[in-house]
């Protein structure tokens, strides 16, 4: 959950640009609608983040095939272009995905998904770098059936501020500790931004996801300094907590885990001597 800001506006190529390396059986159809879809692009960039409010433009049923397929079935020079693009991105923001900060971006996100918007199949700015499972989980989905509200944070532009949201609750049990997390009400972004942050986190399963590495992450944790003198293990758990944002994004699992540890450092400690 973090903004990764936008690409380098040299390296942002346009529609016309990679319709015109695409596949030369779908170049005639794509220079066909560069006119509509161009147009399209121009309102998506005035009124981005809030694209949800789009409709999709008419297009034929073979219009749809060759725009979904010039990104599916992309030439190499597409996905030279695309590369080159992503990498004018900040070396901090190439590698974790912006949606959860929790595994690597090996795909890129049609935010406005092709299967219904596909003239924003080839749209650079509606392409973000993305894990699977957020992609698997994100799908179709842009807004709520009932309210009609977005339901996922454009990573190019939000959040508005890097401000600590993502925080962790700790439960200490016999069996072991519970970690759970939620987005902190008093976060200090704009109202409508934190609902927004709110559901970008239900979607996209964050709590159970960052209690998943949480939990292994401490009992790996405990693991490792089992049978070490009690100095040892407090000496380690304080370096731990010190150096738990270094490299790390402000709302990673993380930080966010011992942000929750400081206040319950003593019961931390109790339950890795235990």
């Amino acid at each position: 959950m973090r903004c990764i800001g936008a690409y380098d506006d040299a390296a942002v190529p346009s529609f016309a640009d990679l319709a015109a390396v695409s596949a030369p059986s779908r170049r005639a159809a794509l220079k066909s609608m560069q006119k509509e879809v161009g147009a399209a692009c121009v309102k998506y960039e005035a009124v981005c983040p809030d694209v949800h409010q789009l409709g999709a433009i008419a297009t034929t049923a073979s219009e749809r095939t060759a725009l979904i397929e010039a990104y599916d079935k992309r030439s190499a020079a597409i996905k030279r272009l695309l590369a080159k693009m992503i990498d004018t991105l900040p070396a901090a923001d190439l590698d974790l995905c912006p949606y959860c900060s929790l595994d690597t971006n090996p795909d890129l996100d049609h935010f406005l998904p092709k299967a219904r918007f596909p003239e924003f199949s080839l749209h650079s700015r509606n392409l973000v770098p993305i894990c699977t499972p957020c992609n698997r989980k994100k799908a179709n989905a842009v807004k709520s059936k009932t309210t009609g509200q977005r339901l996922f944070l454009h990573p190019s532009v939000e959040p508005s501020n890097n401000a600590p949201v993502l925080e962790a609750s700790l439960s200490f049990k016999k069996q072991g500790v519970s970690v759970s997390y939620y987005i902190d009400d008093g976060s200090g972004l704009p109202q409508e931004e934190g609902e927004l942050v709110r559901r970008h986190f239900s979607r996209l399963g964050l709590n159970a996801r960052y209690s998943r590495r949480a939990q292994s992450y401490l009992a790996s944790f405990k693991a490792s300094i089992a049978g070490k003198p009690n100095v040892v293990v407090a000496r380690t758990l304080k370096q731990k907590i010190s150096t738990s944002s270094f490299g790390e994004p402000a709302n990673g699992w993380r930080p966010a885990l011992f942000r929750a540890i400081v206040p319950n450092e003593a019961a931390t400690l109790a339950w890795l001597q235990s």
